[in-house]
């Protein structure tokens, strides 16, 4: 059983991949991935005699999962390569309708899952704390030993560590796909430009692009060092220098429809869950991993504040909004109808009682959005910035919210006076007569 092969292209293009990929309504370098992703796929099956998406099956599916897993991909690599296939066969099939009387097909990848998920406890754990190890995901790119690397980061914070590896996994998969080799070993600068420039290709933002740089320069120096490759490839390479860009915050009125908003057919709890969580987004301009990060002992024992721990492991006290604070102890008094041994202290929980990652606050905001008839979505650090936008617009000084953003650079925070004077302009020019 072959590894499956990444492939820009699919000949024909028989599962029309590329129209697939137009309807995602989504970040310009995450589609190209997950088209590239689904292209794979079908390159895959194609090699295995599936020539389109009417011709899988569970068991095809499942073998190509197994193959992914056989040639060393990622934990994260594979469930993000099953999910994508899985939106494009639902696609697939919601754009090919069953004549009456024929029977309902149904999406074949719907049942299948990989033999390890990224949300196991241990996993959890290496990406929240970092106290703890997965010894199945790091038994893959075992010759890249992309867990000792991270280990080795212990002035960096958690979030930096597993950022770090991911960007380190991304490389050695990249190799992988293209032919170039299985060891850091392999690497050379032209592979490592070859991969930016790929990057660069898909629409990556050059702040992605200089992170990816940083975070495999830490890897080739720490690998020469400890003998995994002869000479480092990223000596050589310059990152590109960001481009200044403003924060995009909401507008009030927006803000209040999406914290209003709730799903009718949810459960209780997770009515509850998702109050409290877009709440405290808003009302206290928490990043989204500092709000994964909260446990129960985190809110103060007067109940109107968070101790929260932020970038550089840097800890901070922050007021709860009033609305917070009833959302707050409106979740804790049904928590416990999803808590499980694995929970832990975590504050928000899952379904299945594991502590809730970035991934689903993203889609519970998703969800928000769509119900507050936002056009667009919005992603959940627009709440943070429009929680310091709107300080700002209503008299708050720039040191005050700096501390209570935990910005250690007070340039970051000048941001928001030139959002304040771009809004405050583009009301002068709207409403003045002369303007």
């Amino acid at each position: 059983m072959g590894a499956p092969e990444r492939s820009k292209s699919v000949p024909g293009d028989v599962w029309e991949v590329a129209r697939w990929g137009r309807t995602l309504r989504i970040a310009e370098a995450t589609r190209n991935s997950r088209v590239a992703d689904v292209a794979s796929a079908a390159a895959w099956f194609a090699a295995h005699g599936v020539r389109d998406p009417d011709a899988l099956t569970a068991e095809s599916v499942a073998e190509w999962v197994l193959a992914m897993e056989g040639a060393d991909y990622t934990v994260e690599t594979v469930e993000q390569r099953l999910a994508a296939l899985k939106g494009h066969v639902r696609w697939w099939i919601r754009t090919r309708p069953v004549r009456r009387g024929e029977t309902r097909r149904t999406n074949p990848a719907a049942g299948v899952a990989p033999s390890h998920v990224s949300g196991c406890a241990a996993c959890t754990a290496s990406r929240g704390a970092g106290r703890s190890r997965c010894t199945v995901r790091d038994a893959r790119l075992r010759t890249w030993r992309v867990a000792d690397f991270a280990a080795s980061l212990t002035a960096s914070s958690a979030n930096t560590r597993n950022s770090y590896r991911r960007d380190v996994e991304l490389l050695a998969e990249w190799m992988l796909d293209s032919g170039w080799g299985d060891s850091p070993g392999d690497a050379d600068k032209a592979v490592v430009r070859d991969h930016l420039g790929i990057l660069s290709e898909r629409g990556a933002a050059s702040r992605t692009i200089a992170r990816r740089i940083a975070a495999l320069r830490r890897y080739f120096t720490w690998a020469t060092r400890n003998g995994l490759c002869p000479n480092d490839p990223t000596a050589a390479l310059h990152s590109p220098a960001p481009k200044g860009r403003l924060p995009r915050p909401l507008d009030e009125a927006t803000v209040v429809a999406i914290l209003t908003t709730e799903d009718e057919e949810a459960p209780q709890w997770r009515r509850l869950r998702d109050r409290a969580v877009l709440e405290i987004l808003y009302g206290s301009g928490l990043r989204v991993s500092e709000v994964c990060s909260l446990t129960l002992q985190s809110v103060s024992s007067r109940g109107d504040a968070v101790t929260v721990m932020g970038k550089g492991s840097k800890e901070r006290m922050v007021p709860l909004s009033g609305p917070a604070v009833e959302a707050i102890r409106a979740w804790r008094a049904v928590r416990d109808e999803v808590a499980a041994p694995a929970s832990g202290t975590a504050m928000f929980l899952g379904a299945r009682g594991a502590p809730v990652g970035r991934r689903d606050v993203a889609r519970l905001l998703d969800d928000a959005c769509a119900r507050a008839g936002v056009a667009g979505g919005a992603h959940p650090h627009a709440l943070r910035h429009s929680f310091a936008t709107h300080l700002m617009d209503n008299g708050a000084d720039t040191r005050s919210i700096q501390e209570l953003l935990g910005h250690s650079d007070a340039s970051t925070t000048q941001r928001y006076t030139h959002v304040s004077k771009e809004r405050l302009r583009l009301a002068y020019s709207e409403s003045h007569p002369r303007a």
